[in-house]
């Protein structure tokens, strides 16, 4: 029963329904899954990038602060090596005051030769065994004996002339802030540079504010660095805001004490702060004890500015998913009705129905509908087309087979009875002529099968080139190269006398004695090749370019003659199939030569494979 026009309609309303439900569902969580992957993989990729790019600039502030060291610790070889300040140490009768001045003008050299910038802020200070003091400072009253009794400096005489490292020296100038710390060294002097008896004490210091300098060089505008030791000594730092206070350090350094290095992110009462550290490597250690520094950035505006960029993506998101909904409900109805429309001229198709009224000029899916539908009408017409012009071609090729037989049981017959007669008289040539002939009409008339074997084809060929040979006076000569294989193989009857038959007529050279004609052949994986070459006058290359458009289809009639090569070509297409046939070379010197591009078909192949029965 043909169902009313009223119901009919709920079903592309009922299909509407749920590709918008479903389309909704694919768009709207997607969307949301993405908004949040996004806004975490954003604030992620921004404290990592931070990180890094902080990590970086603290191991190049590190770096500069171990030169620096480094460069104290070198000018202690100055006092250590100068043989005229040993000179003058060494022996109690020296006058005090010209040892001073040589003290001082090593200063002087010493801050210009070496290139130094912290020289001029070093406290040097030079102790003898004969209590005589030289120093590049003037303060305390010339009070410098207290510092003898400081532990690392005893420990600096003991050491044998080795560097002993002090970081929390607190001030010893009368005068300075008290909070004012020195980072300073000590080395004892030796009599022949590194053993022997001490005959002095050298302690250089510097102020840490100097080095704390050093920390923020190449760190950004409002960051902190912290330079600790122990269980969270602080050593360095440049907090002047004292937003970080000594109790987040020391759970920073417990937090942090298994790990050289990395990036954490920590909440404080100063703020919300974004901490890379890194850990000084020996051999720079103070005190046997390495250096660990802390690197505050503050996170609290980048946090702000991620929000602020969520907050604005979410927005446009719901904007976005609002505009899609109506647009997906728009496109829906636009939709299902063209596509229902479609179906209804495809319900009453025919072949032979008119489709100029099927809009073919929609850009869209439904305009790609038509043209697929027309194209696939076009298809099935040049199908049928094909087909036929196929079965046309066959049937004028059996057509021109059987009109060459020229009634091949009457000639047979008549042939057996002069043969005889031809035995009676003792003409072997012309009984041996008559034999060749009856072979070619017997083996024409064997249509049980349309496929023979390679030997049958080219026995074929043997008689008829001795029919030739008798008529023109040995003027061919046939020459074979086929293993014993290829000749078992099946092939289609009648595709080589054709050929070699052009090249009897067409290619003989009146001005030469013979030609001659050489079949040989080869088995490619699935294909069979046998050529056909000749030693005659050549094919002309205007045939052969009649010959390549005709089978390209550029040209639909061919002046080839009798059966001829164009036959043969399309007989070997319809029966194996287009991969297969013949191609044409006209050789450099002369002659010509045909390739069979055939399938290997073997003797044990039942009746129903490819090949087997005339199609």
């Amino acid at each position: 029963m043909i169902p009313e026009r009223g119901k009919g309609m709920k079903k592309p309303s009922k299909l509407s329904v749920r590709m918008f439900l479903l389309l909704l569902l694919c768009v709207v969580m997607p969307l949301a899954g993405t908004c949040i992957y996004v806004r975490v993989s954003m604030e992620h990729f921004i404290q990592e990038k931070l990180s890094e790019k902080v990590i970086q600039n603290i191991s190049r502030g590190e770096r500069n602060i171990c030169d620096n060291l480094q460069n104290i610790a070198a000018l202690t070889n100055v006092f250590v090596y100068d043989e005229d300040l040993q000179r003058r140490i060494t022996d109690p009768n020296t006058s005090e005051y010209d040892n001073t001045k040589y003290f001082d003008q090593m200063i002087h050299k010493l801050s210009i030769a070496s290139g130094f910038d912290f020289v001029q802020d070093m406290k040097i200070l030079l102790f003898d065994d004969y209590s005589r003091i030289y120093s590049n400072w003037s303060m305390n009253y010339q009070d410098y004996q207290f510092l003898l009794d400081q532990d690392w400096v005893k420990k600096s005489r003991e050491n044998n002339g080795h560097i002993v490292w002090s970081m929390f020296n607190p001030a010893y100038i009368i005068g300075e802030q008290k909070d004012q710390t020195y980072i300073s060294l000590a080395k004892s002097l030796l009599n022949d540079y590194t053993t022997g008896n001490v005959i002095g004490t050298l302690i250089i210091s510097i102020d840490q504010k100097k080095f704390s300098d050093l920390l923020m060089e190449y760190a950004y505008a409002g960051d902190m660095a912290y330079v600790c030791v122990g269980e969270g000594t602080v050593l360095l730092q440049n907090d002047t805001q004292g937003l970080i206070h000594e109790e987040d350090i020391r759970n920073l350094f417990q937090e942090t004490e298994k790990k050289k290095s990395g990036n954490l992110r920590y909440q404080s009462a100063g703020g919300n702060f974004l901490i890379s550290y890194y850990t000084i490597p020996k051999p720079w250690v103070f005190n046997d004890q390495q250096m660990k520094v802390f690197h505050f950035t503050n996170y609290q505006e980048v946090t702000n500015q991620v929000e602020m960029i969520g907050h604005r993506m979410n927005l446009i998101i719901l904007i976005v998913i609002c505009a899609l909904v109506l647009i997906l409900y728009l496109s829906i109805r636009m939709l299902v009705k063209p596509i229902v429309k479609l179906s209804g001229q495809m319900e009453i198709y025919t072949l032979d129905m008119d489709l100029k009224n099927i809009d073919m000029k929609r850009s869209d899916e439904i305009g790609q509908l038509n043209r697929s539908f027309r194209q696939m009408s076009i298809n099935i017409r040049h199908l049928f087309e094909e087909l036929k012009n196929e079965h046309e071609i066959k049937e004028k090729y059996r057509y021109e087979s059987l009109r060459a037989q020229l009634n091949p049981h009457f000639l047979f017959n008549t042939l057996s009875t002069i043969r005889w007669m031809a035995i009676i008289r003792g003409a072997d040539n012309i009984v041996d002529g008559i034999d060749a002939l009856a072979h070619i009409l017997k083996y024409s008339m064997s249509r049980e099968n349309c496929l023979v074997t390679v030997a049958e084809e080219v026995e074929n060929i043997r008689n008829y080139l001795y029919i030739q040979n008798c008529r023109y006076g040995n003027h061919c000569r046939l020459e074979m190269d086929l293993e014993e294989d290829l000749m078992n193989l099946k092939t289609a009857k009648f595709i080589l006398q054709p050929i070699v038959e052009n090249a009897v007529i067409h290619g003989y050279d009146k001005e030469r004695e013979e030609i001659l004609i050489r079949i040989y052949g080869s088995a490619e994986e699935d294909n069979l090749n046998i050529y056909v070459e000749d030693d005659g006058v050549g094919i002309s290359p205007n045939v052969i370019r009649q010959f390549e458009a005709s089978r390209e289809g550029r040209i639909k009639e061919s002046k080839l003659t009798g059966i001829g090569i164009k036959n043969v070509d399309e007989y070997i297409r319809i029966t194996f199939g287009n991969e297969y046939g013949l191609a044409i070379e006209s050789l450099k010197t002369r002659g010509t030569v045909v390739l069979f591009t055939l399938p290997v078909i073997r003797e044990e192949k039942s009746g129903d494979e490819k090949g087997d029965d005339c199609r």
